[in-house]
C-alpha cells in the first residue's frame, strides 16, 4: 500500500507543481515537504503539526484529507512500532561459534611476529634511506612582520643535527627547538635543516616579509 507521502507527491507531480510552488502555497518549509513525502518522519516535527501539514497540502491538492490522515496513522504506527524479528532468524543455531584451538593461538602468534618483524624492516629502512622528521610550527610561510626579530619554533627527531640558515641550533631530549633570528631585509628566506647521523637531509623553508 502507497505512503501518504507517495500519495501527495504523486498527485503534485500529475498536477505538475514544484515544491516550490506547494512551499508558497501551503507555508510549508520545502526542507519538511521533501521529508514528508519521503516518509521521513523522523525529521519532522511531532505528529499534530504532521498531520496539519498533511491536511493543508492534501487540501490544496484536493484529496480527501480524512483519507491521508487515515494512511498516515497507519504508516506512522508502523514506523514507530516495526514488526519484531525472531531471534531465531537473526542469529540461526546452526551458526558455528568461534572456538579459540591451539592450532589457532599457534597461528596468531606467528602472526603477530611476523607483523612485528616487517614492522621492524620498515622503521630501519625509514632510518637509513629516509630523511629525518621535521616541522617548522612558526613562523608562518609569507609571514608579514613589523618586527625586526622573530622565533622559529618546531620539532625533529632528537638524534638529529639541526641548523638555521647554515647555523647550528642545539634541540632538547624531544627534538623541540626554538631560536630567535634577526630579520634584516625586505623578503628574508629561512632555511631549517635536518640531518640524520646517516647523512639523510629534510629541509623546509620559509619565507618572511618584513615591513619597515
Amino acid at each position: 500500500m502507497r505512503t501518504v507521502g507517495q500519495v501527495l507527491k504523486e498527485e503534485r507531480e500529475n498536477k505538475f507543481y514544484t515544491l516550490d510552488e506547494i512551499e508558497k502555497a501551503t507555508k510549508i518549509r520545502k526542507e519538511l515537504l521533501e521529508a514528508l513525502e519521503a516518509g521521513q518522519y523522523n525529521k519532522l516535527p511531532p505528529p499534530t503539526f504532521v498531520q496539519g501539514f498533511i491536511k493543508n497540502y492534501g487540501k490544496f491538492l484536493g484529496l480527501n484529507q480524512e483519507k491521508l490522515l487515515a494512511i498516515y496513522r497507519r504508516e506512522f504506527s508502523e514506523f514507530k512500532h516495526p514488526p519484531r524479528v525472531l531471534e531465531t532468524f537473526t542469529n540461526p543455531v546452526d551458526q558455528k561459534k568461534f572456538r579459540l584451538t591451539p592450532a589457532r593461538a599457534l597461528g596468531s602468534v606467528i602472526l603477530g611476529m611476523v607483523i612485528i618483524f616487517f614492522a621492524y624492516l620498515w622503521f630501519e629502512y625509514r632510518f637509513l634511506v629516509g630523511g629525518p622528521y621535521l616541522e617548522v610550527s612558526q613562523p608562518a610561510n609569507q609571514l608579514n612582520t613589523n618586527s625586526e626579530t622573530i622565533q622559529v619554533i618546531g620539532r625533529t627527531d632528537p638524534e638529529a643535527k639541526l641548523s638555521i640558515n647554515n647555523q647550528e641550533i642545539g634541540v632538547d631530549a624531544s627534538g623541540k627547538f626554538v631560536q630567535e633570528i634577526k630579520l634584516t631585509d625586505n623578503i628574508n628566506n629561512i632555511e631549517i635543516t635536518a640531518t640524520s647521523k646517516s647523512g639523510q637531509v629534510t629541509k623546509v623553508e620559509k619565507t618572511v616579509f618584513l615591513k619597515k
